[in-house]
């Protein structure tokens, strides 16, 4: 799922009076050389979910690195 999807589904399992969702996607180049040629390379990524919700007075953050679509109701 792309970002803007999580949001999206995350806002709609919501039940608290106002909910906040943000996701960050990080990603990196790995290469290594040696004796002027390339030895190695890979890529990286990585993506971090935060949900804030209020309920009445109350506010609760939940924070998660790399969650998938069927951990957002939890």
């Amino acid at each position: 799922m792309s970002p803007q999807e999580i949001i999206e589904r995350a806002l709609e399992l919501s039940t608290a009076d106002e909910t906040v969702v943000i996701v960050d996607e990080t990603s990196g180049a790995n290469l290594r050389f040696a004796g002027n040629t390339l030895t190695t390379n890979g890529v990286t990524r990585s993506s971090q979910l935060t949900v804030i919700s209020v309920a009445g007075r109350g506010v609760g953050v939940v924070s998660r690195a790399a969650a998938r679509p069927e951990q957002l109701a939890d």
